[in-house]
């Protein structure tokens, strides 16, 4: 073993400040090392977040996208099935055409496939039995029609005229030029179902959507833009749940899905009183 001989004063506090130093560097050095391991980690866990954030944005379904062809056309065939059932579907409506605001019940019952439509004398065939009823949100007009075949027959009361009580007229054969032209509007899922279809194409663009429903569950939601954008929603069998025509910001034109059975029964297709006048139609 080899002693070192002891160290002078001065020796001594050269040494101590060496080693201060020593101490410092080595300090400073921890220090440098830990920063670059958090420099480092902070890195890697900010490229592991913008991945996971890109892969989110990436697999959600791009709202600018359209619609393929194929896509609006299963959607309007979905329509046109439920459309070829019996039922009862009570709407809400608001500036609805003729109507305007109020509530309106739709029963139909079509003919089975394959039924050949009854042809009047005036050259119009139809087949099945359809009908409404419109009551206006001020309580005092009410509009009934109803189709069976090729018979028609309609009902009006209104707020200001001469007869106090609701006017339905005998059953008739329906042909356009007899005054009733526009009375197809009621039956709204039909009208919606061809204002979609006679949409389509013209440099209109579309785009699919999902929402939901309290009443009527899942929806899908097909939204044309164009001169006339329109947006229509229908539940799981293609049925209307609603349908909103913005083409005038200040006029809106919309029907909302209330209620809906699908049990038609023969009060659906009676007139609300008995056949008073001959109202326009001829007696049969």
């Amino acid at each position: 073993m080899t002693l070192s001989p002891p160290l002078e004063h001065d020796q001594r506090d050269e040494r101590d400040a060496i080693d201060r130093h020593s101490a410092e560097l080595l300090i400073q050095a921890a220090k440098q090392r830990h920063r670059r391991r958090r420099f480092l980690f902070g890195a890697v866990l900010l490229a592991t977040v913008l991945v996971a954030v890109t892969s989110v944005v990436a697999s959600r379904p791009n709202k600018n996208s359209s619609a393929s062809v194929s896509s609006v056309n299963n959607f309007i065939a979905l329509m046109k099935r439920a459309n070829e059932t019996g039922f009862v579907a009570t709407y809400r409506v608001k500036n609805f055409s003729i109507f305007q605001d109020g509530t309106l019940v739709f029963a139909q019952i079509p003919s089975p496939p394959g039924t050949k439509a009854v042809e009047n004398k005036d050259g119009y065939s139809g087949s099945g039995k359809y009908s409404y009823i419109f009551y206006g949100s001020s309580g005092h007009l009410i509009r009934q029609w109803i189709n069976i075949n090729t018979n028609v027959q309609g009902c009006l009361e209104w707020p200001y005229g001469r007869d106090k009580n609701l006017v339905c007229g005998r059953p008739g054969p329906y042909f356009p030029s007899n005054g009733y032209a526009e009375e197809g509007m009621g039956q709204i899922p039909q009208y919606v179902v061809n204002g979609v279809e006679s949409n389509v194409g013209n440099g209109t663009i579309e785009h699919l959507s999902t929402g939901s429903s309290k009443k009527f569950g899942p929806l899908r939601c097909l939204t044309q833009d164009n001169s006339s954008p329109q947006t229509t929603c229908i539940d799981r069998s293609g049925h209307v749940v609603s349908w909103l025509d913005k083409a005038n910001p200040a006029f809106t034109p919309g029907v909302t899905l209330t209620k809906l059975s699908y049990h038609p029964t023969a009060s659906n297709f009676s007139p609300l009183v008995k056949p008073t006048v001959a109202f326009v139609l001829p007696p049969v």
